[in-house]
């Protein structure tokens, strides 16, 4: 199964819509930041959300990036673009909420040590590919989830001599 979160009027062929308004074509409408997306654990293979996660706030967007964890497959993929920090295609909405560069990405990613140091993620990593960007204008991100048997899998570091 795939879905388009914040699909609006342009849900893509073969895909389940999910927004917050009820346009032609959307499948669920809802609140992606507080509220539970409507599939089964594990029962999505690609979620894909274009020019979305700017506009919720930071604790929408951890339930929101939990949410997706929770639904996507082991060899699931999630793939987002946003605006960049700083640009036009950031300042031109007047709802923006959060600014993204390519490091922000970076907060989901599998620590080093296995621990989240936040406690936004409830040990729910993500390995992060930075994909392209558009004119200096927007990010493209693909998250995989950190699942056991999955695309990637966190294996402790193993330090000292071999």
């Amino acid at each position: 199964m795939n879905v388009s979160i914040g699909c609006g009027m342009r849900k893509p062929k073969g895909f389940i819509g999910v927004d917050i308004r009820a346009y032609d074509g959307v499948d669920h409408v809802m609140n992606i930041g507080n509220e539970k997306l409507p599939f089964e654990d594990e029962s999505v293979a690609f979620i894909e959300s274009d020019n979305v996660y700017e506009h919720l706030y930071p604790e929408e967007l951890f339930f929101s990036i939990n949410e997706c964890w929770r639904v996507l497959s082991a060899k699931g993929c999630l793939l987002i673009k946003v605006p960049k920090a700083g640009t036009p295609a950031y300042y031109i909405h007047p709802d923006h909420k959060i600014q993204f560069i390519e490091d922000s990405f970076g907060f989901f990613q599998v620590p080093a040590d296995g621990k989240d140091p936040h406690g936004y993620l409830n040990g729910r990593f993500w390995h992060v590919q930075i994909v392209e960007q558009d004119n200096d204008q927007a990010i493209w991100v693909k998250l995989y989830p950190n699942k056991p048997n999955g695309t990637f899998e966190y294996k402790e570091i193993e330090y000292g001599d071999k």
